[in-house]
């Protein structure tokens, strides 16, 4: 690690070799909580970057856990009761009525191919094909436009 803003308390933290990658230098800035990496303010959780600096300084990691992700909130999502549904029979009636969007609503068959095919969709192999009637590259007997039928 060094250190060129402690005031800030901005880091620089030096990753390791391993396999080939590695040894990149990443900027963590524990005042506005971010990291040169992304992943501390995408996933709001300290990244590798941030609990490295924060054992060398000897903070504890999870000052810098936010809130949503502590143990006493996940308790609480579930501390409340859950009550089953029950079976569709015994449901009361509903004051509306759902209707489907059909506009969104998959059809039966198989699906209309827009895309039209050039040159590009020809495999070479079938480019190469001779003609027995007319001995032109490109097509076969069987679709031949000289072909009597």
């Amino acid at each position: 690690m060094m250190t060129y803003q402690t005031g800030d308390k901005v880091f620089e933290i030096l990753t390791f070799a391993c396999d080939g990658k590695g040894e990149n230098v990443h900027t963590v800035n524990a005042k506005r909580k971010i990291c040169s990496c992304r992943k501390w303010k995408n996933y709001l959780m300290p990244c590798s970057h941030c609990i490295k600096f924060c054992g060398i300084r000897g903070i504890e990691p999870n000052t810098y856990v936010r809130k949503y992700y502590s143990t006493k909130l996940y308790k609480q999502t579930y501390s409340g009761k859950f009550y089953p549904v029950g079976d569709e029979r015994y449901w009361l009636p509903s004051p509306f009525a759902l209707v489907a969007n059909v506009e969104y609503m998959r059809t039966s068959g198989v699906e209309e191919r827009t895309r039209l095919k050039n040159d590009m969709d020809i495999a070479p192999s079938r480019m190469t094909r001779k003609c027995s009637i007319c001995k032109e590259i490109g097509h076969t007997k069987a679709r031949c436009p000289r072909r009597t039928q």
